[in-house]
């Protein structure tokens, strides 16, 4: 078989994402995709530094085509996601590979409720996947504005959907963070 035909019968099957919130503002998000690859597609590719340096440049392109479809804002500025890293890995001897992205935003935070919001697209999940959000330790989650199941546990929110929900659209999450290390932040910055 080509190459082309053997990356087509690559299947995506799961997803994974965790975002970490700094009190600064910087968001960093490590996003993973697991596939399906039954004829090797991608251990191929990796043995092959320069195909896989073209694979990599692609897939940095692709995701980062997706991201600037999307609006996020914090706070009711906008903000740009940008991929800052991406690598393809294998899942030990199964026939699971990985593509893992380190996604980079930041915003200004404020005393007081602060918010994320995101506009993607709606569809309908083509697999189960799962998001964490860690907050900084003893941030109050307030509210959230999503089609998608999740639970709060303090300062973490966990999200999820199942192959065939609904999911995307409008999502939103209000949040205080702890006061102490909003005012020593301010100090600092003065």
């Amino acid at each position: 078989m080509f190459e082309d035909e053997l990356s087509e019968l690559v299947e995506p099957i799961h997803a994974d994402s965790f975002f970490s919130v700094a009190i600064s503002g910087e968001i960093h998000e490590r996003l993973t995709f697991e596939y399906l690859d039954p004829d090797g597609y991608y251990r191929r590719v990796i043995r092959d530094e320069d195909l896989l340096r073209e694979e990599i440049e692609k897939l940095v392109n692709n995701m980062q085509y997706y991201l600037d479809k999307e609006r996020v804002e914090i706070n009711d500025q906008r903000v740009r996601s940008n991929v800052v890293y991406a690598d393809i890995f294998t899942k030990g001897a199964s026939d699971v590979v990985a593509m893992t992205y380190l996604i980079d935003f930041a915003g200004r935070f404020q005393q007081g409720i602060n918010r994320i919001v995101t506009w993607l697209e709606e569809e309908i999940a083509p697999y189960d996947f799962e998001i964490i959000w860690r907050f900084p330790a003893g941030t109050e989650i307030r509210e959230i504005d999503t089609l998608l199941d999740y639970e709060i546990y303090e300062d973490i929110v966990t999200l999820w959907a199942l192959e065939g929900e609904d999911v995307g659209g409008y999502e939103r999450m209000e949040f205080i963070l702890p006061m102490e290390i909003l005012d020593t932040r301010t100090r600092r910055d003065l």
